[in-house]
């Protein structure tokens, strides 16, 4: 049997000026990635999301309701992201602000 830790959380991709998307969770302060297409946008949401939160399953956040969101962003696209945590590694990043282990991601270089 596969024990695999399964999180869904939604995404919120917000269209911008270079024809790209800013990828935002709202559940997740500082998660934040993008890409140049929808497409790439969600691979980058889906590695960002399993970045982050494999350091912290002990205290995941409860994730927002479709509905909930919609409301908050009416002209953005909203999805959402399942990763499972068992298939991502722990990365050693560091961000000064919250101590939270993220950065912004880039994976087009």
């Amino acid at each position: 049997m596969n024990n695999s830790t399964i999180v869904t959380y939604p995404a919120v991709l917000a269209a911008n000026e270079d024809d790209g998307y800013t990828v935002i969770f709202p559940d997740i302060a500082d998660a934040v990635t993008g890409g140049r297409s929808l497409g790439e946008s969600l691979v980058n949401a889906e590695i960002t999301l399993g970045r982050f939160l494999v350091n912290h399953q002990e205290a995941l956040p409860q994730a927002s309701t479709m509905t909930s969101l919609a409301h908050r962003y009416p002209t953005d696209f909203i999805q959402f992201v399942a990763v499972d945590l068992n298939q991502v590694k722990p990365q050693p990043w560091q961000h000064r602000l919250a101590g939270i282990d993220i950065r912004p991601m880039n994976f087009t270089d």
